[in-house]
């Protein structure tokens, strides 16, 4: 009864985390949207982050006592969780959909370990096993296909540096978990945001700052991913991370990974060999093994 308790328990974080990564995993298509009206993927982010903070600093107002008592930890949260998303975003300037979402989720093996390290996290048989299997799927997405040539990019370093500093963010609010998710989120975009800026004013191939005109006709399509797509799933795993492990975070946001590889393969001109596909299979497989193969959680109250 133990166990179909804090199952119970973990089963909407699960789904929040879940859903909110697929919905992650279609981020690329807003970018290449507004790259074909003149501004280029690394000023679209800086956009896609600048449309959320006129809501989320007045709504952050509303939280102020909290955040102030917290600040210290939001801000640090919000730093490496931003990168994140800087980082990921930056790699598809420079590198494909598939190689820059598949590398970010290396994040499993960084959150698990920093886990293991600062929150006596007790590893189970299934989160290893899904581990091996997600990242034995990764080698046949990231070397198995027509890409496998081609040496690690900047993009490519851009993807692994997100998935680092996604799995600190992540410890770091399991660690934290009475942080309020609006100052998560408001730190996180103004992260993001002024991380953007930098990295767009000193990367080559960014291309210059876009004409007014530009930024008007791509503010609908960023707003609309922003508060339809962006900005909720952001709440949901934010929400959801502050209940589950880090490792299982990383792992179940695997379905960004699914999602990204299958949209870029079918709308853009990413093939994706047999292979590749045998490793969008294991890492799926890497995340439902992870669901419905134990709770490291249960085995914790147990123990003690």
């Amino acid at each position: 009864m133990l166990r179909q308790a804090q199952e119970n328990k973990t089963l909407l974080p699960t789904l929040a985390v879940t859903i909110g990564a697929a919905i992650w995993g279609i981020y690329w298509l807003p970018l290449r949207y507004v790259e074909q009206l003149g501004m280029s993927g690394g000023w679209a982010v800086v956009l896609a982050n600048l449309i959320p903070l006129f809501i989320l600093l007045p709504l952050s107002l509303r939280y102020r006592s909290a955040i102030y008592a917290d600040f210290r930890i939001i801000f640090i949260i919000g730093f490496f969780a931003g990168a994140a998303l800087t980082f990921y975003s930056i790699g598809l300037v420079y590198t494909t959909v598939v190689r820059a979402t598949l590398l970010f989720y290396l994040t499993p093996v960084w959150s698990t370990l920093i886990g293991m390290a600062f929150l006596n996290e007790k590893v189970r048989w299934n989160r290893w096993a899904a581990i091996a299997m997600g990242l034995t799927g990764l080698y046949f997405i990231v070397g198995g296909g027509s890409e496998s040539s081609k040496a690690l990019n900047i993009g490519d370093w851009f993807g692994i540096a997100s998935g680092v500093c996604w799995g600190i963010a992540a410890v770091l609010i399991k660690k934290n978990p009475g942080i309020t998710v609006t100052g998560m989120a408001t730190s996180q975009h103004l992260s993001s945001f002024s991380l953007a800026v930098i990295l767009c004013l000193l990367l080559p191939g960014i291309g210059d700052i876009p004409e007014f005109s530009v930024w008007i006709d791509a503010t609908p399509a960023m707003l609309a991913y922003s508060w339809l797509g962006l900005v909720p799933s952001l709440f949901a795993i934010l929400w959801a991370s502050s209940k589950l492990f880090p490792g299982r975070v990383g792992i179940l946001m695997m379905t960004e990974a699914l999602v990204a590889v299958i949209s870029a393969s079918l709308l853009l001109n990413e093939s994706v060999s047999a292979l590749e596909w045998f490793g969008v299979l294991l890492i799926s497989t890497a995340g439902l093994l992870e669901v419905f193969g134990g709770s490291d959680e249960v085995e914790k109250l147990i123990v003690r």
